[in-house]
């Protein structure tokens, strides 16, 4: 499948559509600290990163490479980014966060089963990664729901003398 910046996936309460220069103050409200505490960044609320981010997410999509979308609810407001990136012919990987005031609803999930369907109707992968630390056990609750298995764990440099311990889940494609 050729990526584009046309693509939508429908949840039950959600769109995802791939993100754009117009969402860079939700991002960059949003994507702080506390957010980022299980993730490989440390935000600095500065625009000109998020500006960054929304460009290279551009350059995945041309590249058929990387899919990132922003999640947003009935009434158009951002809930949160989503992605599949490193798409080959073997695999894809999952990521996602929520805004704080969404979290604890079922939002992750619901995307994440979405990603999944879209991948399997439209790419013929041996599987699909979903690697989370550890510690973050609200997130490692949506892989192990959803089927995927622990294949490996491995650190990830978060920062100097930093390090998140990550579990990289794995789900076997239907072939």
């Amino acid at each position: 499948m050729i990526l584009n910046k046309n693509i939508r996936i429908q949840t039950n309460r959600l769109i995802l559509k791939p993100v754009e220069i117009l969402y860079i103050d939700d991002i960059n409200e949003h994507f702080d600290a506390e957010l980022t505490k299980y993730m490989p960044f440390n935000p600095r609320g500065d625009k000109s990163e998020i500006r960054s981010f929304i460009q290279e997410s551009k350059k995945g999509l041309d590249k058929n490479t990387d899919l990132v979308m922003v999640a947003l609810d009935s009434n158009n407001q951002f809930v949160g980014c989503c992605g599949i990136h490193n798409i080959s012919l073997e695999s894809a990987e999952l990521g996602l966060w929520i805004k704080k005031s969404m979290q604890g609803i079922g939002l992750g999930k619901e995307i994440i089963i979405n990603l999944i369907d879209f991948l399997e109707n439209n790419f013929n992968l041996k599987y699909i990664l979903y690697p989370v630390d550890e510690e973050n056990i609200a997130s490692r609750k949506i892989p192990e729901k959803l089927g995927f298995v622990p294949f490996k764990k491995y650190q990830k440099n978060k920062g100097v003398s930093l390090f998140l311990n990550i579990i990289e889940y794995r789900k076997y494609c239907k072939i």
